[in-house]
């Protein structure tokens, strides 16, 4: 699985909604590992409204090739990327780091890939996958 995580410094989740970050750090997660693969600067416009589908859009493209998207929140455009797009919204809520939050996909290896295997199949209950 391949996650994109937002970050403002690259090292720590920005700590309100991920369409805010400056950064996704994009991570490969397997079953026991995780790396870094790259950093994808925020290019996104600014909202003209708070849960512009606009900005939704552009991270989209944004995040394109990934699985996953993580945050520490759930906003608006979290809601539409998880009813609107292939990408699956993850919250990692026990975790401040970017490293410590792979890591913790890692942890959760089997509930997350399920819960996106399911949303590949249309099978998806759209709860939301949160890690505490």
């Amino acid at each position: 699985m391949i996650a994109a995580i937002g970050t403002h410094d690259r090292k720590n989740m920005h700590n309100d909604h991920v369409g805010d970050s400056r950064y996704f750090a994009i991570y490969q997660i397997d079953e026991g590992s995780y790396r870094l693969l790259e950093y994808r600067e925020n290019s996104s416009p600014e909202e003209k409204m708070h849960g512009d589908p606009k900005k939704a859009g552009a991270i989209m493209r944004i995040i394109e090739g990934c699985d996953i998207l993580v945050g520490r929140a759930m906003g608006p455009n979290f809601i539409r990327i998880r009813d609107n797009s292939p990408y699956l919204p993850v919250i990692v809520r026990n975790e401040t780091s970017v490293e410590g939050a792979a890591s913790q996909l890692v942890r959760n290896y089997a509930r997350v890939k399920g819960a996106l295997d399911a949303k590949r199949a249309g099978t998806y209950d759209r709860k939301p996958v949160i890690i505490e």
